[in-house]
C-alpha cells in the first residue's frame, strides 16, 4: 500500500485493481442496495446514512473518553 493509496479503491470489470482510483459512489450504493435488499429490508439506505449516523454515534453515544468533538463531526460531514 503506498500513501495515496485507497483503502477502497476502483476495480474495472475484469477484477484489475487500481489504487490510485477511489472506488464510485454508485458502485458503493449499489452494494448498499444489494445488501439491503438481501437482508429483506425493504427501505432506502444511502452512503449519507453511514456517514452521518456513525457521526451521530461516536458524538453523542460512543462511550465516555471516546466521543468525538463537535469540531470532529464538522470535519467528518
Amino acid at each position: 500500500v503506498q500513501p495515496h493509496d485507497f483503502i477502497f479503491p476502483a476495480m474495472s470489470a475484469n477484477g484489475i485493481v487500481h489504487p490510485g482510483q477511489p472506488i464510485s459512489h454508485d458502485t458503493v450504493q449499489k452494494w448498499i442496495n444489494q445488501s439491503t435488499a438481501g437482508a429483506g429490508i425493504l427501505d432506502n439506505f444511502s452512503t449519507h446514512c453511514f456517514r452521518r449516523g456513525g457521526a451521530q454515534y461516536w458524538f453523542m453515544f460512543a462511550p465516555v473518553g471516546q466521543r468525538w468533538t463537535l469540531a470532529k463531526v464538522r470535519w467528518w460531514g
